[in-house]
């Protein structure tokens, strides 16, 4: 492997910028989803929808919003650290397509063949990834490999549902849902976020503090970098995961403290300025206003282990809805215009993050006071749909420009 740093390019090719770039294609898909998953709430109070969405709503936010995610960032990026060909358009084509079928199938509430539809979409994804590595060619941060595991870790949960779910044990159950609905969504954040999560607080004209790939003043030498930093992002994920078998054998609090202490582990040892001063910016304050929420519904937890639901939704919206949302601002600010250029104070990401909050609240709230459920899951459906309301009209404006 050589020690320069990656360009950042694809090689030249005949791609249009919405393949070339597939992020334009998956980032309004996943809000779609994300955003569909949750309305299911109110649309089923008001007999507008038929069956109880309890099954249905996760697998949209999980294989809807989070795969399409997961794949627009990927997909866009992997290729630029690795200085390859980008994606073409036949193939983001009938990845979106497999996309789409994945969510028909899930909406005609069948779940087993949508659960093997997002398997070939995802087992499709690692084989567009896969294509793409040269390793007598710089490999891009370690923590991108740790997405690529992560992908292939929904995968296969997928492809285990759709042949068996119906038959599975109840430790086996509680196992792979933790494996999908968090491991494919909280590794990308550890893998990824060691990356990019440092230049939420660069300043423009500010030197800029050593990066994941080892650039950067008083950096140490890049392979230096890479190791010191693997350790701990692998090593985080590591404990996640054997949390995940912690709590299938009935024990939530050693679990959840387990997590606790991979998510802090990563988070001294993979960003350990993410945490120093104060935030140079809104869309900085509101990183750690994500992260934060991950390490503190895994606290409440501990505390108070029979609170599932409530405390989940602050995991899944407060920490990885909204941390998913800044890193996909951060890509289209890159993509369609300039980071630098933003201003520091954003009103929008200031609305985005409160709004998150409050349904987080909200959400929270309807678990705990059954009397005000219903009511309350339809404040927090609407709140979240608003949420992403704002970053698409965040975005749109600049939706089809390139920076380059």
């Amino acid at each position: 492997m050589a020690g320069s740093s990656p360009t950042y390019r694809v090689k030249p090719g005949s791609s249009p910028l919405w393949a070339s770039e597939p992020f334009r294609v998956f980032f309004p898909l996943g809000l779609l989803a994300g955003m569909l998953g949750v309305l299911l709430w109110p649309m089923f109070y008001a007999g507008w929808w038929p069956l109880q969405p309890a099954q249905l709503h996760p697998r949209l936010m999980i294989f809807g919003f989070g795969m399409a995610f997961v794949t627009g960032f990927l997909g866009t990026a992997w290729p630029r650290f690795l200085e390859s060909v980008a994606l073409s358009a036949a193939e983001v084509i009938l990845l979106a397509f497999l996309w789409l079928l994945t969510q028909f199938f899930y909406l005609a509430v069948s779940l087993p063949s949508g659960d093997l539809l997002a398997a070939i979409a995802l087992t499709f994804l690692l084989v567009v990834l896969i294509r793409r590595v040269d390793f007598d060619r710089p490999l891009p941060p370690p923590g991108f490999a740790l997405a690529f595991t992560a992908v292939a870790m929904a995968a296969g949960v997928a492809y285990y549902w759709a042949w068996r779910e119906a038959n599975l044990s109840p430790r086996a159950v509680i196992f792979t849902r933790l494996l999908l609905y968090q491991g494919f969504l909280l590794l990308p954040i550890l893998g990824v976020g060691s990356y990019l999560f440092l230049r939420f607080f660069v300043v423009p004209g500010q030197k800029r503090p050593p990066q994941a790939d080892g650039s950067g003043p008083g950096a140490p030498p890049p392979s230096a970098a890479k190791r010191f930093r693997a350790w701990f992002v692998w090593g985080a994920a590591a404990l996640v995961v054997g949390s995940f078998g912690l709590e299938a054998s009935g024990w939530v609090r050693s679990a959840n403290a387990l997590r606790l202490a991979a998510l802090l582990i990563w988070a001294i040892g993979a960003l350990p300025r993410l945490w120093k001063g104060r935030a140079p910016n809104t869309r900085a304050w509101a990183l750690r206003v994500a992260l934060s929420s991950i390490g503190l519904s895994y606290l409440l937890r501990i505390a108070f282990p029979k609170w599932l639901f409530a405390v989940e939704h602050l995991l899944f919206l407060g920490g990885f809805g909204l941390a998913m949302l800044l890193t996909a601002d951060r890509v289209a600010l890159g993509h369609c215009a300039d980071p630098a250029a933003a201003p520091a104070k954003s009103k929008a990401w200031r609305w985005i993050a409160w709004i998150v909050l409050i349904a987080v609240a909200t959400r929270g709230t309807a678990d705990l006071i059954p009397k005000i459920m219903i009511s309350h899951h339809i404040y927090a459906a609407l709140l979240w749909t608003a949420a992403g309301g704002i970053w698409i009209a965040l975005h749109a404006r600049h939706w089809t420009r390139s920076s380059e």
